[in-house]
């Protein structure tokens, strides 16, 4: 999916799932690879800044990630 590293702190739990919670509610195909696996697996990572990394490097694309990035330092 993506190869591009992203870094999200423990400050930035709450509103990168927020984030997410919200692309999956408005896009039925977000992120573009296996929505319905991506979402059973944030379901189960969500709780942890390290786990949601990884979910993140994962599930999104490079331009999904610069979206998020942008998001959480807005």
């Amino acid at each position: 999916m993506t190869s591009k590293k992203i870094d999200l702190t423990e400050a930035d739990l709450p509103k990168a799932c927020n984030y997410i919670a919200k692309q999956f509610a408005a896009h039925s195909w977000w992120p573009t690879e296996q929505p319905g696996e991506a979402k059973r697996e944030f379901e189960l990572m969500k709780g942890s800044v390290t786990a949601l990394n990884v979910w993140c490097e994962r599930w999104l694309d490079e331009g999904q990630c610069r979206k998020m990035e942008n998001e959480l330092r807005s």
